[in-house]
């Protein structure tokens, strides 16, 4: 029986991380499905979903040490089919950027975690502003929003909380 593990590494960046951490995935076999990689002021970090036969995660699982010589690994078996079954949703893509400030995300995640809006993802980034060079904070998120959620209300409250956050934002269907 087909399985999925989610492999997380992180480690100090250097050129050829990737490079070690897929080559050790193919190695033993199993075959890199869906992933997430980026550069956080220079901690690498990556997700992976891998898909195999368990004897090929026994494999993986026995080879760790390897890979724990240079980065922190953390991997997990789910059993195929373990996903929930997802609703009747529209991906939509939520943008939003202003004056950096803690406590912009939250309330955001917030909000649409009370309407059972899921963030299937989101980025956040730290930039300069254009002429005045002040720290911009930027996010972008892609939701499923659920096809019953009322997107006329959902853009009212979004507007409403961005305002008192002094954000402006975009909603968009993908």
């Amino acid at each position: 029986m087909d399985a999925y593990e989610v492999l997380t590494v992180v480690g100090d960046d250097r050129p050829g991380l990737v490079d070690a951490v897929t080559r050790f995935v193919l190695e033993c076999g199993a075959n890199l499905e869906d992933s997430r990689m980026v550069n956080l002021h220079g901690q690498f970090a990556m997700m992976m979903l891998l898909d195999a036969a368990e004897p090929v995660f026994d494999c993986l699982r026995a080879r760790l040490p390897e890979l724990r010589e240079s980065v922190r690994v953390r991997a997990e078996l789910t059993p195929a089919g373990a996903a929930r079954p997802q609703a009747a949703a529209i991906p939509y893509r939520l943008t939003a950027s202003g004056m950096d400030h803690p406590g912009l995300v939250q309330p955001v995640a917030h909000l649409l975690g009370e309407r059972g809006i899921n963030i299937e993802s989101a980025q956040t980034s730290l930039a300069h502003a254009p002429v005045t060079g002040a720290p911009l904070f930027e996010m972008e998120f892609v939701l499923s929003v659920p096809a019953d959620v009322a997107v006329a209300e959902l853009r009212a409250a979004l507007g409403t909380l961005c305002d008192e956050l002094n954000m402006d934002w975009r909603l968009a269907t993908l």
